[in-house]
């Protein structure tokens, strides 16, 4: 849970607030990417499976395209993921500079 004092005296502008807040709704959006993409990779994922299971159930042409897919699924499930966390260390370094800057000035 994310929780913040605004400190008028230190932040007048409440720009560091609005960094912190920024950085936070795009790791909160990164997330949803993430689980987004790992979804579809299980979707994807089964129809693979299927036709190598049983490769006469899909052509193979299918099977290519959905093979495609599932790799270029994983690719963004890794992009998106090494995203989340880069931005979630934003996150952290913005939340210990508030607390930084709030223990200086109380």
């Amino acid at each position: 849970m994310l929780k913040f004092t605004v400190q008028r005296p230190f932040d007048p502008n409440n720009a560091s607030l609005r960094r912190l807040l920024e950085a936070h709704v795009v790791y909160e959006r990164m997330t949803a990417a993430k689980k987004f993409g790992l979804h579809l990779l299980a979707v994807v994922g089964v129809i693979v499976w299927l036709g190598a299971e049983w490769p006469q159930l899909l052509p193979g042409r299918v099977l290519d395209s959905a093979l495609a897919v599932w790799a270029a699924l994983l690719f963004f499930c890794v992009l998106a993921t090494v995203e989340e966390w880069l931005w979630h260390r934003k996150v952290s370094r913005y939340i210990d500079e508030q607390q930084t800057q709030r223990r200086k000035v109380g």
